[in-house]
């Protein structure tokens, strides 16, 4: 029996040490770009009483941070950046506990801190801490709300609903909350004679809590359910979901291609893309334990049976969800909230081995606590061999030069360019990071597009602007970009994310007349940034075509 001191001592001591991981994977030397440049930026709209909900987002997570603005007034933005920074840190460590309290629903206490431990140095999970992204509160809510309804006291029930509703709040397919914990509690509670009023009641609590979102998008669009993606996902890949292509909407796909290519395409495709998402994720540790705790899960004797079947319940569930939106949008980041209820499943192959050996032979007491702890240093080595690496997604140390040389480039690129311009390769990643945030004028007076479209041509004469464009070829796309404008494209040497026919570019300028190069990163003396910019030559172009 380890008593309560211990227990909160251990935690500490693997919250602090997991810390350290993390800040590991930061750069405070540099602002948001990307996604938490946005939700920062719409934070301090919402603190300045514009509550406009994006086109293509949910409104939680800037919401959340608003709330905390009062700290402090700062003419830099960098100091936004580390303040938000700050806070998805305070809530991915605080997560701990929570993690330990659903884990002695699985086991006891001694294995509990080992799953908090498997948690607490997954790599991927520590790496996003520190990005500013809605992934930190996304899953405090998600552990929180899954412990909750498998308490089965009614008012935990009620909170248990109230967080699903909070997690929409979050997250566009945060909805999938509501049907795992209706799942789960209809099945617990199959047969109480009050099944019936106390869901409606729990219905009713989860509409009050979203209701006013469904009001402001009413307000803004016309329509309480209007999502951007809802009128763009059904299309070839995700360079056109980011176009408003034709061939949008899924009785158009379906119409124009057949039953058999939306289920290849939307279907085994999406389930392909999430298998392989799933293996990334799982290292460096979780993909050796997760296959036997999916086997031992299946036959559990030490497990509360309801409990596995929840758990279960919950990652079906969201993979179900997810299968459509991964075929097109395969960004690991909507995996990670599975990573605690994976972690779950990753804990009952240790406990089988430790407590009850393999048929070859057993461990006594003392050989047992060895062996959890040569595990315990397996995890936190890997975590941190993977944590001090760099894959394709990003997730590891960040290289600080090539940030910086980033941030010098889009100031360059804004201050030199005039005309729309298409990024094929994260060449111009901090470019509106340049725009908005230069001045705190700027940043503290952010008002986000109006309108449907989240991505309207806010081009002026003597002005850079980040434009979209799709194409399945090269000439497809300089055809579809003349109509809007487009004048330059900037490709990086480490590829194109979306446009892969565009990889060519860089290495072959040569076989693209119609491409004139403009700037060269390497000759102009930048160490690791290697891009080019390109203006396009219609006339070039046209006569190429003849």
């Amino acid at each position: 029996m380890i008593t309560k001191r211990n227990i909160i001592l251990f935690l500490i001591a693997v919250g602090t040490v997991s810390l350290l991981f993390k800040l590991y994977t930061i750069d405070f030397s540099v602002p948001f770009r990307g996604d938490n440049l946005f939700y920062t930026l719409e934070a301090l709209q919402y603190s300045q009483g514009d509550y406009f909900i994006p086109q293509k987002t949910n409104p939680g997570w800037p919401l959340f941070i608003s709330s905390f603005l009062w700290l402090f007034n700062s003419d830099n933005f960098i100091d936004y950046s580390n303040l938000v920074r700050g806070l998805s840190l305070s809530i991915m460590s605080f997560t701990i506990l929570p993690m330990y309290l659903l884990a002695r629903k699985f086991f006891d206490q001694k294995y509990s801190l080992v799953t908090v431990i498997l948690f607490a140095f997954e790599p991927h999970l520590n790496y996003i801490a520190g990005r500013g992204v809605s992934e930190p509160l996304f899953i405090l809510i998600m552990v929180f709300a899954f412990l909750f309804v498998l308490d089965k006291k009614p008012k935990y029930i009620f909170l248990s609903f109230i967080l699903s509703g909070i997690f929409w709040w979050m997250r566009l397919e945060g909805f999938y909350l509501f049907i795992i914990i209706s799942i789960i509690y209809l099945l617990s509670f199959r047969k109480s004679r009050n099944l019936i009023r106390n869901y409606g009641i729990c219905i009713a609590i989860f509409l009050i809590i979203v209701s006013p979102m469904f009001i402001q998008r009413d307000m803004q669009y016309g329509d309480p359910f209007y999502i951007w993606y809802g009128e763009t996902l059904f299309t070839e890949n995700y360079a056109t979901v980011q176009t408003s292509p034709d061939d949008a909407s899924l009785f158009d796909y379906v119409e124009e291609h057949g039953i058999l290519s939306f289920i290849d395409k939307f279907v085994i495709k999406g389930i392909s893309n999430f298998s392989n998402a799933l293996t990334n994720i799982s290292y460096p540790y979780l993909f050796i334990l997760l296959p036997f705790g999916i086997l031992f899960s299946l036959r559990a004797f030490d497990q509360n049976k309801e409990y596995i079947r929840a758990n279960w319940i919950l990652i079906l569930t969201i993979l179900t969800t997810l299968v459509i939106p991964f075929s097109i949008i395969t960004d690991p980041r909507f995996l990670f909230v599975l990573l605690p209820f994976l972690v779950i499943f990753a804990t009952i192959p240790i406990q089988r081995i430790t407590e009850y050996g393999l048929s070859t032979f057993s461990f006594n007491q003392h050989q047992k606590n060895i062996f959890l702890i040569i595990v315990i240093l397996l995890v936190v080595i890997l975590s941190g061999i993977f944590t001090h690496g760099y894959d394709k997604y990003g997730y590891g140390k960040p290289d600080t030069i090539k940030e910086h040389e980033k941030m010098e480039y889009a100031k360059f690129l804004v201050d030199n360019l005039d005309g729309r311009m298409l990024d094929a390769g994260y060449v111009t990643e901090y470019v509106k990071t340049v725009k908005y945030t230069e001045t705190a004028e700027l940043f503290k007076n952010y008002k986000s597009p109006r309108g449907k479209d989240p991505f309207p041509d806010t081009y002026t004469p003597g002005s850079l602007v980040m434009i979209r464009e799709h194409g399945k070829t090269l000439e497809d796309l300089i055809s579809n970009g003349e109509k809007s404008g487009l004048k330059y494209i900037g490709i990086s040497e480490d590829g194109a994310d979306m446009l892969l026919f565009l990889d060519d570019i860089y290495s072959h300028e040569e076989n693209y007349p119609y491409l004139i190069k403009i700037s060269d990163s390497t000759e102009e003396g930048y160490q690791k940034l290697k891009v080019k910019v390109f203006r396009i030559d219609y006339q070039i172009f046209h006569q190429n075509l003849d």
